[in-house]
């Protein structure tokens, strides 16, 4: 059965149990939605007013005054969109991961759990030798015992770097956002490799500016087929093992998600764990309250990844069971 054929199964079987529900919640939240927005503007005229006021008495434009401004308004929005843990918006975004996303894990393995409140801890997310970050989030954790027997965790992930700027205030930047999966494998993995996006641009300049991956000396040319070295650059410290990790069927099914999803995705495996993960931003909310609460396009977008991380996983295990090395 094709990828699309098994999405479709499940699309239908998640709109037949919820779709009632979810429904109702969404035209609930949509309510209290333009409610907000409503007490919003009226905060944000009277802010407005008082402002005016201020700067016909005084005839001093403060850009302090305005910040204060801006700060009270985020505050103001946070407390009635929060509305004492009583959010219709909240529940429907709750709901949907609890009933929606929850179901079309336990699609692909009984044995998987959803934490939306959890996630991996910043420990394991460096241990695939990432990115250098300030500050790290975690949420919508998934984990349990595969059927091949190994130990599986995803969650969302966020990284950020914090600016260079003077003064107190602290600003940063994403470096990445989207999933992590960390698979502990029962064999171990007597070598190291690690899957890249391909950087365009090798010259020497360029890489100073951009950083030296901490692997660049396992820097290793996969010319077959040479679609593959376009996409990927792979570095590893036993070339010998590409061949048999990296088969050709292994190296299409990443050329064609690359293409099909236009995403970038990583791979480290090292000792006897696997990390994968996914350049998607968000996952697993509910698309805009504008849009259908079982929007197909949306639940597509998360079954690929969880399609691809699982085949992937399943298919790379039974090689690393199967290398024999030296």
């Amino acid at each position: 059965m094709s990828k699309e054929d098994k999405f479709e199964k499940i699309y239908q079987q998640l709109i037949n149990k919820n779709n009632e529900d979810m429904e109702h919640e969404r035209g609930e939240a949509r309510v209290e939605n333009r409610y907000n927005l409503l007490i919003i503007a009226i905060v944000i005229l009277i802010e407005i007013a008082i402002f005016i006021a201020v700067f016909a008495i005084t005839n001093i434009f403060s850009g302090e005054l305005i910040s204060l401004f801006v700060v009270a308004t985020g505050a103001i929005y946070a407390v009635i969109r929060h509305r004492g843990g009583k959010s219709k918006i909240e529940k429907y975004e709750n709901d949907f991961k609890e009933k929606v996303i929850k179901e079309m894990i336990k699609s692909f393995d009984e044995g998987l759990d959803f934490i939306p409140t959890d996630g991996i801890t910043s420990e394991a997310y460096n241990e695939g030798e990432f990115e250098k970050y300030d500050r790290f989030k975690s949420e919508d954790l998934i984990k349990g015992k595969l059927k091949n027997g190994s130990k599986f965790e995803m969650s969302e992930i966020l990284t950020e770097k914090r600016d260079a700027v003077s003064g107190s205030d602290k600003k940063y930047t994403t470096v990445f956002n989207g999933l992590l999966t960390k698979v502990e494998t029962q064999k171990p993995f007597n070598s190291c490799l690690y899957l890249r996006k391909d950087v365009k641009d090798k010259n020497v300049l360029v890489r100073i500016l951009s950083g030296k991956l901490p692997f660049d000396e396992l820097k290793f040319e996969v010319d077959d087929p040479k679609e593959f070295e376009k996409i990927f650059d792979v570095y590893t410290s036993e070339p010998d093992i590409i061949a048999k990790i990296f088969t050709p069927e292994i190296k299409q099914m990443l050329i064609n998600f690359e293409k099909d999803m236009k995403m970038t995705f990583e791979i480290t495996i090292k000792n006897n764990f696997m990390y994968i993960r996914f350049s998607c931003g968000k996952m697993f909310e509910a698309a805009k309250l504008s849009k259908y609460s079982l929007d197909r396009e949306t639940l597509y977008k998360y079954y690929s990844i969880l399609d691809l991380t699982f085949e992937l996983t399943n298919k790379l295990v039974e090689l690393l069971n199967s290398v024999q090395y030296s």
